[in-house]
């Protein structure tokens, strides 16, 4: 693995196996074999239980444990201790909160933030995902998404971003009339 795995206060396993035990009438737990040793010899057991087996967790995947390890052994449950998947990925409130909304927008927000300047084709989406969107939550006839549409193509939200890479509101305009007749399809056949 590439993550620097240790022990301690700040610690970093890999999972090396997973396997689910499922006890004579008792609720299912995940036993995880896990390491902290970069040659992947050093093994420990983290037991998870009550609801942190749905953890979607897989050999290879990095985790981080709060709680106790008592002779090798870590117990996560509802009364002590956490796993944290991922701990070195960091995602803003604003991210987990908006993959309320859509889980696709969220995923790729952080995937391209950092990009500097967008694209004609990110921006067209954007605006695209913006008018389906409201269409979609508000239940808009046919031609009052082409009001949305006008209205949000030739208002003040997008005006920066089109400045920037230096296009019209009109060449916008165009390109998302043209995906206009899809997003009619599509509320014909699923609303």
């Amino acid at each position: 693995p590439d993550t620097i795995l240790k022990n301690g206060l700040n610690n970093r396993y890999c999972v090396l196996e997973v396997s689910v035990i499922q006890r004579n009438g008792s609720d299912p737990e995940k036993h995880l074999t896990i390491t902290a040793s970069q040659s992947l010899e050093d093994t420990e057991l983290c037991i998870l239980r009550n609801g942190w087996e749905s953890v979607p967790v897989v050999p290879g995947d990095i985790i981080h444990l709060e709680g106790e390890c008592t002779s090798g052994t870590w117990i996560i449950n509802e009364q002590s201790g956490y796993v944290v998947l991922y701990p070195d990925l960091l995602l803003s409130g604003t991210t987990v909160s908006n993959s309320i909304r859509c889980m696709r927008q969220a995923v790729l927000s952080e995937r391209f933030r950092g990009f500097e300047s967008g694209s004609r084709q990110t921006l067209i989406g954007t605006i695209l995902h913006e008018i389906f969107q409201q269409s979609v939550t508000n239940n808009l006839a046919q031609e009052k998404v082409e009001e949305l549409a006008n209205k949000i193509v030739y208002g003040q939200n997008y005006l920066k971003e089109m400045y920037h890479l230096n296009l019209k509101q009109t060449e916008i305009m165009q390109e998302v009339e043209e995906y206009l007749p899809s997003f009619f399809k599509w509320v014909e056949d699923f609303m």
